[in-house]
């Protein structure tokens, strides 16, 4: 690959590089009011302190939806138990870590990239930070995936112990990968773009592997919706502890005192809480002493605080706050408080889905499944919510007894199976035994016996 392209495709890329480090610091409550805060006016005396609070809204409501949607982990099966056991196998311990992974770098930063590879004959997979990927598609209306550009920063210690900078590019397509070793960093000194190393490697993955997360189908980021409200919100508390903080200074406001030494008046008023004045020939006082202080409009502050708050999580999409009373609900009306949680994270499922069976489909390719593109993948999700179990079992139980649907159904939708698979072979190992010790009692009460004979009507 030509090392100038390399180095305009670093270029150019910075205006997206700094969107995603803005969204990941309001991630980890590190807001722009932290960067900018209110700058005290010169002209004020009053205004000396520069409070910056930073409110962890956007980790709040992202980490509500990544933990409604994935602890608990997503079940894929594609009508054949044997091998969807192998295909669990491969998806190993990390997968409901890595998806719940991919799902707050979607939702912060549009979308997740999932990285898949061959070693050691074992399938293998990783989540990569969207800062790090360039993806390049086709031109045609349905977009395929045909090269990637991931470039990110490594550092390494020498035989003395000393720190160098490094820049990986790499250079992805479906057949090879193109590995370049830069000298430097993405910021300060920069990129000497001269690589001092140089690795290219075939692959038999037959297409591009990284997989696409998508946040929504119009690929918006869930911080754009309340970013600013966000803000606001760090200004006015920033403003109140500012105000909170100096108001407990007063300004001395000396009429025709100009000659007097401040320290040694400050230093009386302290000591003899007194202030001496003059008497003109009139008669009049022709000095005095005023205060300045600041006045905190508490009520207007409160009311703009709740109406941001309440603002936030409604153009968030997430669950009401601080809702009291609902106790022994009913199933219905606990989904009504989570209806727009459910409808935001209804739009993401649709964009992982399609993610997901990618994986699967490259994972049945490992596993050298001869029909693996046309495999039916029927995948399950269960929502991690509020819920009335009483109910959801007393819905079971009945389904069961009018033998409406079928026991893996239930299985799939009780509220206490976490794997609805080995709940059936528990279910099926439980009735065996019971059919067993059934039969054990009724032959020990002696209604049945191998070893009986039939009476033939000789004995009287």
């Amino acid at each position: 690959m030509d090392i100038n392209k390399i180095k305009k495709i670093i270029q150019y890329d910075h205006e997206r590089r700094n969107q995603i480090a803005i969204e990941k610091k309001y991630y980890e409550n590190d807001n722009m009011i932290k960067a900018t805060g209110i700058l005290p006016a010169d002209t004020d005396p009053l205004r000396n302190a520069d409070n910056r609070v930073s409110h962890n809204f956007h980790q709040l409501i992202t980490d509500e939806k990544v933990s409604y949607m994935f602890t608990n982990p997503v079940l894929f099966d594609i009508g054949e138990d044997d091998t969807n056991k192998k295909i669990t196998q491969a998806l190993g311990d990390d997968f409901k870590s890595e998806s719940a992974y991919l799902c707050t770098n979607a939702t912060n930063n549009k979308v997740g990239w999932l990285h898949y590879w061959i070693e050691d004959n074992e399938f293998q997979y990783a989540t990569v930070e969207t800062e790090q990927c360039i993806p390049i598609f086709d031109g045609k209306l349905k977009k395929k995936l045909i090269d990637f550009y991931r470039y990110y920063e490594m550092t390494e210690e020498d035989d003395r112990c000393n720190t160098k900078s490094y820049v990986i590019f790499e250079f992805w397509d479906n057949k090879h990968c193109e590995k370049y070793k830069f000298k430097g960093n993405l910021s300060g000194t920069g990129l000497t773009y001269m690589p001092e190393a140089y690795e290219e490697f075939t692959h038999e993955l037959e297409d591009v592997p990284f997989i696409e997360f998508k946040n929504n189908r119009n690929m918006i980021s869930d911080l754009k919706k309340y970013k600013d409200l966000i803000d606001i919100y760090d200004k006015v508390m920033s403003g109140y502890a500012n105000d909170l903080e100096d108001i407990q200074q007063l300004i001395y406001i000396l009429e025709n005192y100009s000659g007097e030494d401040l320290k040694e008046f400050l230093g009386e008023l302290k000591r003899y809480k007194t202030v001496k004045t003059e008497t003109g020939a009139d008669g009049r006082t022709n000095g005095g002493l005023k205060t300045l202080s600041i006045e905190i409009p508490v009520e207007a502050r409160n009311s703009i605080l709740e109406i941001l708050k309440k603002q936030i999580y409604e153009s968030g999409q997430a669950l009401q706050q601080d809702i009291e009373g609902f106790g022994n609900a009913s199933g219905v009306a606990l989904k009504f408080f989570y209806r727009k949680l459910e409808l935001k994270a209804g739009l993401t499922q649709i964009e992982f889905e399609k993610g997901f069976n990618k994986l699967i489909r490259a994972i049945m390719k490992f596993l050298k499944i001869s029909d693996w593109k046309t495999k039916t993948i029927t995948q399950t999700w269960t929502r991690n919510m509020i819920s009335n179990d009483l109910e959801n079992a007393q819905i079971a139980n009945e389904s069961k007894a009018n033998e409406t649907i079928s026991d893996e159904t239930i299985a799939k939708n009780h509220p206490w199976v976490e794997n609805p698979e080995e709940e059936l072979k528990k279910l099926k190992s439980q009735k065996e035994e019971a059919q067993k010790r059934q039969q054990e009692i009724f032959a020990n009460a002696g209604g049945f016996n191998d070893n009986h004979n039939e009476d033939d009507g000789t004995n009287e």
